[in-house]
């Protein structure tokens, strides 16, 4: 076959998500902000858990997650789905704010079904996790996809299907993060195999004005 043409690929842009590692002064503030919790959050959320607990929200989270939230818009931009692409036609006169945060406590069976967020931003940082993952493969070991007790993003693909990225969880996930758009459908799978509490804190950011 005659290969003396030229081709090349054009990938379609679709926004991910943000890793990060919660920086110490972020960490020992958030632990202190779980023993100050507040009132039970269960009643504005749609997760299946055990406890819930609205956390205050005190200065370094505030800075981090904001530079965080540039950060995505640096590296993924904006489309039209995320719902502030008008907002930010002038960055210089707009900030991103976290002005919801929480504490889950999920238990042994609980799980959070997908879902979205309100805000712009959200994100999980996980706090303890407590079991090991080769155990709860093993639970299911006959199963084709192994999605025991993970973190999962899912999302249209751009042929009209639905794709999903799963995050297995396990104990080099404490105090690591993900930061993603607020209108990306999310969700937790349960674990099976140990009576302690995965511990995890989530919140939102919304648009303000400078």
């Amino acid at each position: 076959m005659n290969d003396n043409y030229r081709w090349r690929p054009e990938w379609i842009r679709s926004p991910g998500w943000i890793f990060a590692e919660v920086p110490d002064t972020v960490r020992s503030e958030l632990e202190t902000c779980i023993n100050e919790r507040g009132d039970d959050a269960r009643n504005t959320l749609g997760g299946h858990l055990e406890q819930s607990w609205h956390l205050p929200i005190r200065e370094h989270t505030k800075e981090f997650t904001k530079d965080l939230s540039w950060n995505y818009i640096k590296e993924f931009g904006t489309t039209l789905s995320m719902g502030f692409g008008e907002e930010l036609h002038d960055p210089e006169k707009v900030d991103f704010e976290l002005k919801k945060l929480w504490v889950n406590y999920q238990k042994k069976h609980d799980f959070n079904p997908l879902h979205i967020h309100s805000g712009i931003f959200s994100f999980a940082i996980w706090v303890v996790i407590p079991y090991d993952m080769k155990k709860e493969k093993e639970r299911y070991k006959e199963c084709n996809n192994q999605e025991t007790a993970s973190f999962q993003f899912q999302w249209n693909s751009p042929l009209g299907g639905l794709d999903a990225q799963h995050i297995p969880l396990d104990k080099s996930w404490e105090w690591k993060m993900a930061l993603f758009p607020s209108r990306m459908y999310h969700g937790v799978n349960p674990f099976y195999t140990t009576d302690d509490y995965r511990v995890s804190i989530s919140g939102n950011l919304y648009i303000v004005d400078r």
